[in-house]
C-alpha cells in the first residue's frame, strides 16, 4: 500500500462518481468538437455552430476545458492523481461543481416553472434545447462533480 490519497475512495469502491463525472465532461468535449465541425444531432433544425462565430468560438474553448474535468474526475480516483496535492483537487473539483450549478440552475428552475404552468408550447426551439437538454446536462455535471468531491474529500481525510 502506497498511501496515496486516491486510493482510499477506490478501496472503498466509492470511484463512481469521479468516473461518471469523467464521462459526463468527456462526452461533452465530444459534442462540442462533434458540434464545431458542423454536426447537427442535438442542435435546433438549420442551427450550425460553424456558422456562428461566437458559438464556435464557445465550442474551441469548451473542448479543452471539458477534457480537463474529465481528467480532473479521474484524478480523484486514479493513483496517479496522488501527484497532485489534496487542496488544489479539492478546490478544483468543488469548483468545477460551483460553476455547472451557477450555469444551469437558474434556467433548471425556470424549466420546471414552464413544465408546471403547461406553457412548453410558448417557448423557441432554441429556448427548448437550452431548457431542457442543454442546462439539465450542465446541472448534472455540477452535482456529479459536486458528489465526486465529496466522496473524494471524505476518502482523504
Amino acid at each position: 500500500m502506497s498511501g496515496s490519497p486516491a486510493e482510499p475512495a477506490i478501496r472503498a469502491g466509492a470511484p463512481w462518481f469521479s468516473y461518471a463525472t469523467a464521462a459526463w465532461a468527456f462526452a461533452f468535449a465530444l459534442i462540442h468538437v462533434y458540434w464545431a465541425f458542423g454536426g447537427g444531432l442535438g442542435l435546433p433544425d438549420g442551427f450550425s455552430v460553424p456558422d456562428n462565430t461566437a458559438l464556435l468560438i464557445i465550442d474551441i474553448i469548451a473542448v479543452p476545458l471539458c477534457v480537463g474535468g474529465g481528467l480532473l474526475g479521474l484524478a480523484l480516483v486514479r493513483p496517479w492523481g496522488a501527484r497532485f496535492p489534496r487542496r488544489l483537487l479539492l478546490a478544483a473539483a468543488w469548483s468545477m461543481s460551483a460553476l455547472c450549478l451557477i450555469h444551469s440552475v437558474p434556467t433548471v428552475i425556470s424549466a420546471g416553472i414552464v413544465l408546471a404552468r403547461g406553457t412548453r408550447h410558448t417557448l423557441s426551439l432554441p429556448e427548448q434545447f437550452s431548457y431542457f437538454g442543454y442546462e439539465p446536462y450542465w446541472f448534472l455535471g455540477g452535482l456529479l462533480a459536486g458528489l465526486a468531491a465529496l466522496v473524494y474529500q471524505r476518502a482523504t481525510r
